[in-house]
Order: C-alpha cells, then sequence, then structure tokens
C-alpha cells in the first residue's frame, strides 16, 4: 500500500485521537487496545510504502507510541493510582515487543540504507523510549487523599 507522507500523518493523528478519546469514554477498552492501536500504527509507517527514510520511520514510530502513551496517562477514565500506572505500563511493554520486532524487520529488508544508519535507528528507538519513561513514568499520578 502506498500512502503520501500527508496521508499517512493524517491517518496516525486519527488514531491517535480515537484511541485517546476512546480511553476517555470508554476506560478499560481505551487502556486495553493501546498495544493493538501501538501496533497498528508502527506497522502503518513501516510497511507502507512512503517517502520516509528508516531513521525517520523510527522516531515517527517512537512519537505516535509516546503520544499514545501519554494520552492514555493523562486522558483515559478511572483513578490514576500506581496500580493504575503498573497496568499502563504493562501494556506498554506488550505493546512495544511486537514494534521492536517490526522495526528489527523493517530495518533488515531496508536496502537503501547503509549498516549504520540501520544500527542507529534501532539504538535511536530503544534510548527514546528509555528516555520516555524515565520522564513520563509518573505522569497522570494523582495522590488519593484517603490513604
Amino acid at each position: 500500500m502506498k500512502l503520501k507522507r500527508a496521508k499517512l500523518i493524517s491517518l496516525l493523528i486519527f488514531m491517535l485521537l480515537l484511541s485517546v478519546t476512546g480511553g476517555h469514554f470508554l476506560p478499560p477498552f481505551g487502556v486495553l487496545f493501546s498495544p493493538i492501536i501501538m501496533s497498528l500504527m508502527t506497522y502503518l509507517i513501516l510497511f507502507t510504502h512512503n517517502s520516509f527514510k528508516i531513521l525517520a520511520k523510527s522516531v515517527l514510530s517512537y512519537l505516535c507510541i509516546g503520544l499514545n502513551d501519554v494520552g492514555i496517562k493523562l486522558f483515559a477514565g478511572g483513578v490514576h493510582d500506581f496500580e493504575g500506572m503498573g497496568f499502563v505500563h504493562l501494556l506498554l511493554f506488550i505493546g512495544l515487543a511486537p514494534c521492536l520486532v517490526m522495526l528489527l524487520m523493517a530495518v533488515k529488508s531496508d536496502e537503501h540504507s547503509n549498516k549504520w544508519i540501520k544500527v542507529l535507528s534501532i539504538v535511536v528507538f530503544i534510548l527514546l523510549i528509555y528516555i520516555h519513561i524515565q520522564l513520563f513514568q509518573t505522569l497522570g499520578i494523582v495522590k488519593s487523599r484517603y490513604i
């Protein structure tokens, strides 16, 4: 499937808005579907024929995953406590596993980039995910006054 950059970005933004809105109005389902949404967005970025280079695809994949995670943490319904944070992180890591596998497959099949760019795209993706988790680990946590 061939997608132009504008169509791909528009589709990704629509999916992000749909995911975050679904997480707000349908609290358990929006959070539970986040691994599927992350995998689907990563698939669209990596395996549709678009004009992005592999390093840009790697960064764009992280941006979609990170924005989905931030949106779920800030706007999902329910009580935002440490137990919920652990559940959201569990679903984040469940979604990251197929995304990393897809990135490895896309890097391996890329014929236009040299070896260093391929390695750099994987390292940048992992590093961005690590920084994201460190920065936004407790985002949206509300301290309960009942404890």
